[in-house]
Order: C-alpha cells, then structure tokens, then sequence
C-alpha cells in the first residue's frame, strides 16, 4: 500500500495542482465512487489543471478485475508471453518476425548454432562471445533476461569494448539466464527524436467475445539522458499516439514516481513530438493483431519497434501496465471497449 503513495512528494512540489479544496473534494469523490483510496487520483495526475474528466480513469480495482480476469488472460498463455525464449521460438514457428534472437544462456551453459556452450568464468565468457561476433559480423549484441519486465536488467555489450563491459556484467550473465538479440537498427525518423535507445509503441489489444480483434490505443515510449531503453518504469516517457493516423499527440509524461516529467519536445535533441507520424503505423497495428492470434490472451500489450523495413516485435505483455495506457488516453473509462470490457467480466 506505501508504494502507492511513492509520487506524493512530487505531489507536493507540483506548481499545475489545481486549488487545494478542489483537489480534496474530487479525491474523497474519486474514493467514495470507485471504493477504494485515491492513491490514482494521484499517481494518474488527476489533481492537475488540464484533467476536467477524473472520474473517466481507471481505479485499481478496475484495473485489476481487467489484467487478472479469467475471461480475458489465460496464465498458460501468459507464460509463454513472459518467457522470451518460449516467445520468440513460437512466433518464429508461425511465421512472425520479431527481434532476431542470436542465443541464449541458462547460467554457463550457452546455445547457439543448434549448439551448446560453456563458459565458466568471464574470461571464458569473452573468448565465447569474441567468436561470435565474428560468426555473426555483428558490432553489438542487446542482452536482455529471460523472465525480465520493464527493461531491468538489459544491456548492450559492443564488439569494440566487449572486455571492459564484461567486466562489469560477466558475473551477471553467468548467474543468470539471459536471451541476446542483434541490435535493431531504428527508422532514421525515430532516432532523430532519440537514438540511444529503441524507441517502441505500445500497442493494447482486445479480443472481443465474436473474436473479433480491435486496437484499444497505443503510446509511444522515448528513452532520455543515455539510457539504453525507453521503459517508463526506467525513467523514459511516454505520449499518446492517435489510434487511426498514427501520429503523435498532447505532451509526453514521465510516471510520477519516475518524476513526473512534462515533454513538448524531446529533452535531449528538442525535437518536437507532437505532430510526429509514426512510420509503418498500420502495419504496426497490423503486426499486433496477427500475433493476437497466436497468444490469445484477450487483451495484450504489445511493443513494437520500427526499423527502416518496417515494424518488428519485440515482445508481448500480459501485464500491459494498463495504468500508463489510462493517462496517454485521458481515460480508459470513456472508451467503448473498455467499458465492454468492464461490463464482460462483471457478467
């Protein structure tokens, strides 16, 4: 319960709050009719000037009678969304392009070229890994855990530097279990906003009762500073995409326990966001619906990164952090599907 309260203190320093008796009355509101503590009310930025619809948002008890329904989300399915390895060998087995795997370790023993490895130490581990690169004639390799969220974890280890790095991540890889990609080349136009990391879209899904599948909405995620990934759970932001063009829309927000950050421009390259098309938009979408077909929780998070070729997977999301979708949409309540959602399960 604490950790709901974990942004108060950017709360407080807040200069957008509106009037404090404002803030009181619609917070006890927001508590009394949705039956629980306001801690959203806070953590969504209701208490600011621009948000008129506070009620449209979602409470944490709707949030979870949404993710852990069992109409909607089938825990054999999430646990093959959860496991990149399960993941990415079924979406290849139907044909799906995501993130090229190049192989993966379970602690020391390592698999690659229908092959098994081992590296004990980390001098071991930069001998494996120094013939890979060559193998493979890659200049950098992105390792990422198996069973890892929110972009913890994750690391970029270059062919020119490969020494040094392992160094500082050897006893993790060998401990650990981790799955490596090659590293994505972005579309030009997104790495102009930020090009250190890869930026993606999150693309939500549901799957209705007739087994029809709409997109709910969709945000994109920017990395900042030098960070490595666009996570909003590692500080990156994220902004609102409009759902039938694709383009970028209102301001990017950091999470409020992450600061609270409010975007107009991208802090590192300035670059202004909204306005901003994203490339192969639709096929994004289209790529979020033909892989709905083939883990069929009713409702997915799906990112999705854009290379000069087009959109690839990068993995789905059982656990789609609804509560980000809620504020890049100004409130899931307002939405149909949300609210047949909502009425399902309660049936």
């Amino acid at each position: 319960m604490l950790s709901r309260f974990k942004g108060l203190k950017v709360f407080f320093g807040d200069s957008d709050k509106k009037n404090s008796f404002k803030i009181i009355f619609e917070a006890l509101n927001y508590g009394f009719i949705k039956k629980e503590l306001p801690t959203d009310y806070f953590r969504k930025f209701l208490y600011r000037k621009d948000i008129k619809n506070y009620m449209d948002y979602l409470s944490m008890k709707e949030y979870y009678s949404i993710l852990e329904s069992p109409k909607l989300v089938y825990s054999d399915v999430s646990h093959l969304l959860s496991n990149k390895i399960s993941f990415k060998l079924i979406a290849a087995k139907y044909n799906l392009k995501t993130q090229n795997i190049l192989g993966y370790n379970i602690k020391t023993s390592f698999f690659y070229d229908n092959k098994q490895h081992t590296a004990e130490n980390n001098e071991q581990l930069v001998r494996l890994l120094k013939k890979q690169f060559e193998t493979l004639g890659k200049n950098k390799i992105f390792f990422k855990p198996v069973s890892g969220i929110g972009g913890f974890g994750c690391f970029v280890i270059e062919k020119n530097t490969l020494e040094s790095q392992i160094k500082i991540y050897g006893e993790a890889v060998l401990s650990q279990a981790y799955i490596y990609e090659a590293y994505i080349e972005q579309h030009k136009d997104i790495s102009n906003i930020y090009a250190n990391a890869i930026n993606t879209l999150r693309i939500v899904h549901y799957t209705d009762t007739h087994n029809k599948i709409h997109i709910v909405s969709t945000f994109m995620r920017f990395g900042i500073g030098k960070s490595i990934t666009d996570n909003t759970s590692d500080g990156g932001f994220f902004i609102s995409v409009n759902s039938e063009t694709g383009i970028l829309e209102g301001i990017g927000r950091q999470e409020i326990t992450r600061g609270a950050g409010t975007y107009t421009k991208h802090p590192n390259s300035h670059y202004k966001l909204e306005g901003f098309k994203v490339p192969f938009y639709k096929e994004a979408c289209d790529m979020a619906k033909d892989f709905a077909t083939v883990f069929p929780n009713r409702i997915v998070g799906w990112d999705v990164a854009i290379t000069p070729e087009g959109p690839v997977m990068i993995e789905g999301n059982h656990n789609p952090g609804l509560h980000v979708s809620d504020i890049a949409y100004g409130g899931y309540c307002k939405h149909e599907k949300i609210k047949e959602i909502l009425k399902h399960i309660k049936t």
